[in-house]
């Protein structure tokens, strides 16, 4: 009698715990992301900064996604032999805090081979958020009801993406002002960004684990399997299409920073505002891209941002229009923002929950060495491409677009998950409703007309 009683109180307790503790998953992101955004918006630029060439500027930035992939391979096994996820993740949070304090020294002395030294540090930094960062995601799908789950994430990025923009605003304030002082100006960023993960890291100490999150079931599905088996599940097939997409998407993607600055001339205004602006259209936009996925499913929604990603460095060749260049940046944060949030949850409900956390980390690794591997071939080939325009860099825009075309393609391959019993709007039937004919014609083109079901 007494332990049904306790239990009742438990199961009332765990209810008023995981919404107390959706208060705090916001805060702790509201100082987890100043650190995380001046470190996505200003690690490139310092970078630059430092006379890094564009082989290091492409290692620079694939690196700390390589790392950070390689440590999810053990992330499973790390936890099968600890108690809960929290102090894994505490820890993951405060040695990511004190990683950045080499970022610090390094670009404040400015002494000989500095640029490897700090990417050394990066793949560090990296390394130390990578072992929690999966096991995080796996720790919300327990804590937000899914029914909630689109809504809650699209508000919660929606105050972090403001956050970021001011942060970034304020620092690129100061690197405009600061002559001669640039280098200073980095180190006490880096700084900033030990103060404010650190400040996350108590708020992750109060948060509250499920009850459900601690009598999972064992999880014991191998790397090598997973991999084996990639081709033959709907889950594998999204796995490779998402992590080519960001293959193809990071042969370009550090240089858009180094093109802005040395290339257009910008200031670190200018650019900084064309870098958060795809951050404020995501803000401005998450919250129908959340109910959209909540009503027609994450599938059909990751086929059409795709298309639309495939098509956005071009403008980058085609004009230097510093308005051109913002509209495509909103556009651009619309689309990889609704990407981001529709592949986040499609990972969460698309996998068995005894498997999940596997299936999170082997995503991760997958993904990050495409990353790595994007990111260091731009660097590699953007001297030995042939030139097209003025600039150097337009062939490596014109390659990563062509490259895009393989993960738009394959993301056809992936199950469409069932809408909800719902009636869809005209324009939801227009793009996502699989019985239009506009739709059957593209699948015949590419797949041929009597393709089976997936």
């Amino acid at each position: 009698m007494n332990d049904s009683k306790e239990n009742t109180v438990s199961l009332y307790d765990d209810r008023r715990l995981r919404f107390k503790t959706m208060r705090y998953v916001v805060i702790e992101g509201v100082f987890s992301i100043i650190a995380i955004g001046l470190q996505q918006a200003f690690f490139i630029p310092c970078l630059n900064s430092m006379g890094a060439t564009s082989l290091q500027i492409g290692i620079g930035a694939g690196i700390p996604a390589f790392s950070m992939g390689l440590v999810q391979m053990w992330v499973p096994v790390v936890f099968r032999s600890a108690k809960n996820y929290k102090k894994i993740v505490l820890v993951s949070v405060c040695s990511h805090a004190f990683s950045f304090l080499p970022f610090a020294v390094i670009t404040y002395l400015n002494c000989e081979n500095s640029v490897w030294l700090i990417i050394a540090a990066a793949s560090i930094n990296a390394l130390a958020m990578g072992v929690g960062a999966g096991m995080w995601a796996d720790w919300m799908s327990y804590l937000v009801p899914g029914r909630r789950r689109g809504v809650f994430f699209a508000k919660r990025n929606r105050i972090l993406v403001a956050i970021q923009v001011l942060i970034s605003l304020f620092a690129s304030t100061i690197l405009d002002r600061a002559e001669g002082k640039i280098l200073l100006i980095f180190s006490l960023i880096w700084t900033l960004c030990f103060l404010t993960r650190m400040l996350g890291g108590i708020f992750i100490a109060l948060q509250y684990e499920p009850l459900k999150l601690k009598k999972r079931p064992t999880e014991d599905a191998s790397f090598i399997k997973f991999i084996k088996q990639i081709n033959t599940n709907s889950f594998g097939r999204f796995v490779l299409a998402f992590s080519l997409l960001n293959f193809a998407a990071n042969i370009s993607g550090p240089f858009f920073a180094v093109y802005m600055l040395n290339d257009l001339h910008l200031s670190y205004m200018e650019y900084t505002i064309l870098f958060i602006t795809p951050s404020i259209s995501t803000v401005l936009s998450l919250s129908i891209l959340g109910r959209l996925c909540d009503r027609v499913g994450y599938v059909m929604p990751m086929r059409l941002f795709t298309t639309f990603i495939l098509g956005l460095p071009l403008v980058w060749i085609f004009t230097k229009n510093y308005w051109m260049l913002l509209l495509i940046q909103i556009v651009a944060g619309i689309t990889w923002g609704g990407m981001a949030l529709a592949s986040f949850n499609y990972t969460l409900d698309a996998v068995d929950p005894s498997n999940r956390l596997n299936n999170i980390s082997y995503l991760n690794v997958i993904s990050s060495v495409c990353i790595f591997m994007g990111a260091t071939l731009g660097g590699f080939i953007s001297p030995y491409l042939p030139v097209i325009t003025s600039s150097p860099l337009h062939s490596v825009f014109l390659f990563s677009v062509l490259l895009r075309f393989f993960p738009l393609l394959l993301f056809q391959t992936v199950s469409s998950d069932k809408p909800k019993k719902v009636k869809m709007t005209a324009f939801e039937r227009f793009f996502f409703d699989p019985k239009l004919s506009l739709r059957d014609s593209f699948d015949r083109a590419i797949f041929g007309k009597n393709r089976r079901s997936l």
